[in-house]
């Protein structure tokens, strides 16, 4: 039974069910009634504004600007993560499904709507538009922004909730109607965005390049239904790997990727060496948390994996935004989102008695 996944059942109902019903109460409660809503700040929130690809700046600013990005944002984010947790829950599946349903999703934001994966003047993507640019696709960019929307757009969002409300674990969220909403917002978004990018970079993928992306959204989605549900299962029982070191994994991750992607390529590396660099990194971490994260009372160290995530975005967007900082009241929310849900997971002490105390 792999507990705090959020796509598993509920935890069981000794002490570690009783440390996550303690995550839901007070500051919590009134997600507890509205699960969808706490999807909805946690995406976009993580991926869009945490990182500043869409700045809460505009809010004074732009404000206009802002509502429209974030009506977007919901409908894409909130809509496809919705959308994958519900697939795998009623498909059976599990987290290795979750990945492929990201890439699809990834593909689905940056190539149909933003349009970065094809477009080489977005500016997004900095010198990537050009360097490992083949056939009309940035394959550079493209590796690292795709494992980006797999963890920070589907994977650490769908993961958080099952964390902060344990009771919709293994529990739909959304019936036929709703994912047909769900379904059709994502389209409407996305649409919406490629318009936008129409009109501001006079650019269009063309006809090949959109059917190509049409069968890749299709295969992934067709072998995450095929994929059995036991694939990348955590492969022992209790966990081998401690906190520090998960919460060390999930903050190193990315920066090492962006040094890839970003500082190799001026010592004259292959793009194609770069990219198999980066999928073998990825790969290994994967390995990793396989091997020891453990199925069972493995919450303490998701929480943990999640902050090192968390992190590392708070950092990032930081750097993005010398000298105004004006992230910083997102980065102390996400701070006290994870001050707050560790004490309900961490491992009780057991009480063990003094020596000499039974023969007293």
């Amino acid at each position: 039974m792999e507990t705090g996944t959020g796509l598993a059942v509920p935890p069981p109902a000794g002490g570690e069910g009783r440390r996550s019903s303690t995550a839901t109460q007070g500051w919590l409660a009134f997600f507890r009634t509205h699960p969808i809503l706490c999807l909805a700040i946690l995406t976009p929130g993580i991926p869009e504004y945490l990182s500043t690809s869409s700045p809460v700046l505009n809010l004074a600013v732009n404000p206009g600007w802002f509502f429209l990005q974030l009506a977007i944002n919901v409908g894409q984010y909130t809509a496809g993560a919705l959308l994958i947790r519900e697939a795998v829950l009623r498909w059976h599946k599990g987290w290795g499904s979750t990945f492929l349903l990201g890439l699809a999703y990834g593909v689905t934001e940056e190539g149909l709507g933003d349009n970065t994966l094809f477009n080489s003047n977005h500016g997004a993507d900095g010198f990537l538009g050009s360097f490992g640019r083949f056939h009309g696709v940035n394959w550079v960019w493209s590796t690292g922004v795709l494992s980006f929307h797999v963890i920070y757009s589907i994977g650490l969002p769908i993961l958080l909730l099952g964390l902060a409300l344990p009771e919709t674990r293994g529990r739909p969220l959304i019936g036929r109607r709703g994912t047909l909403v769900a379904f059709l917002t994502l389209i409407a978004s996305t649409s919406i965005e490629s318009l936008i990018v129409y009109r501001s970079f006079h650019f269009w993928m063309g006809l090949p390049l959109l059917l190509a992306s049409l069968a890749v959204i299709s295969g992934l989605v067709a072998s995450a239904y095929l994929l059995p549900a036991g694939f990348w299962r955590p492969s022992g029982s209790d966990s081998s790997l401690t906190p520090w070191k998960v919460g060390v994994l999930g903050f190193s991750l990315f920066p090492v990727l962006f040094l890839l992607e970003y500082g190799v390529p001026l010592l004259g590396v292959p793009a194609a060496v770069i990219i198999a660099v980066e999928v073998a990194i990825l790969l290994l971490v994967l390995e990793v948390l396989r091997r020891g994260v453990g199925r069972v009372r493995n919450e303490y160290l998701l929480v943990n994996l999640a902050g090192g995530f968390l992190l590392w975005q708070s950092v990032f967007g930081l750097l993005l935004t010398v000298p105004i900082f004006y992230t910083v009241p997102l980065v102390v929310l996400v701070i006290w989102f994870i001050l707050r849900l560790r004490p309900s997971y961490r491992p009780a002490v057991p009480n063990i008695p003094p020596p000499g105390a039974f023969g007293t």
